[in-house]
């Protein structure tokens, strides 16, 4: 079963129609100008992140109201970046993104060392555990999983690289949160207001759910999402002591099993697997302190 840890947000397109003002967060002069202005990459970049938004793929006609445009405005833009692969046409003229924009990205050193760290323990941890686990970082206001290890069994929950998750929802972006500075998080937190225009709870509410996440070190809770599921989630450390991304097992008990680790036993693991990760990123914890056995 594939799915998301977190309802996707719907996005709200940041650029407004022409003729209006600026979107929230444009770049602007003193006066509010925008004298770097490109109209034609605005046009590309809000086409891509509006197709990002539609799992099932939109025609010109449905994306033109979106982007406050007619389709003769966005008819040479679509069909350049159909040509250059960015986006696929499917039965129905209906145009979705291709994976080029997530290829591109792996390329970029810091994800790429990141999940060739984390898959030979990700694999490892699939095995000892039964369960699948991915691996996830903020990127603005999402959460993107930048790679999975299916579960060896039959049965499992499986949240597909690539996908896009809800930061407030998903146990991998409530990692994310709680492992950030308070600045970090302000900005996250107003990135994602600025799109999708609310959040589904309170900020007080929202920081009460961080706090024991960060006292633990970890986390285990019921999944928001689907009946049955546990969610289990660790930080992933980079060598300068930032979060680098959480490591989440949608835990599901198969109770037709004879063998295989209880919750706690697999929660362990993950915690083990975490540590073994962020060590090959270079994170060296401080060491334990404990108390002097003399007295002076």
């Amino acid at each position: 079963m594939a799915m998301g840890e977190g309802d996707t947000p719907t996005r709200t397109p940041t650029k407004a129609p022409r003729g209006s003002a600026a979107a929230p967060g444009a770049d602007a002069g003193p006066r509010g100008e925008r004298p770097y202005a490109a109209p034609a990459l605005d046009k590309g970049l809000d086409i891509l992140e509006l197709l990002a938004d539609s799992e099932g793929g939109l025609t010109m006609a449905e994306m033109a109201p979106c982007l406050g445009r007619s389709i003769s405005e966005i008819f040479r833009m679509v069909v350049t970046l159909e040509r250059r692969g960015w986006v696929t046409i499917e039965p129905g003229d209906r145009y979705r993104l291709s994976s080029r924009m997530f290829e591109l990205a792996h390329r970029y050193p810091p994800l790429k060392n990141l999940s060739e760290a984390a898959m030979p323990t990700m694999q490892k941890l699939a095995r000892q555990t039964q369960q699948s686990c991915h691996i996830s970082i903020m990127q603005a206001s999402r959460v993107i999983v930048i790679a999975h290890v299916d579960a060896p069994g039959s049965i499992s929950v499986t949240v597909r690289t690539g996908a896009l998750l809800n930061p407030f929802t998903a146990m991998s972006g409530r990692i994310l949160l709680a492992f950030c500075s308070d600045e970090q998080r302000a900005r996250m937190i107003e990135a994602h207001l600025l799109i999708t225009g609310d959040i589904p709870l309170s900020l007080e509410d929202f920081s009460a759910l961080l706090a024991p996440i960060r006292d633990q070190g970890f986390a285990c809770a019921p999944s928001p999402k689907v009946r049955g599921v546990t969610d289990l989630g660790c930080p992933v450390w980079m060598r300068d002591g930032s979060c680098a991304g959480a490591l989440t097992i949608p835990y599901l008990e198969d109770i037709s099993a004879q063998h295989g680790p209880s919750l706690s036993a697999s929660l362990e693991l993950l915690r083990q697997a975490a540590a073994d990760i962020s060590r090959a990123l270079g994170y060296q914890p401080a060491p334990a302190v404990t108390a002097s056995s003399g007295r002076s």
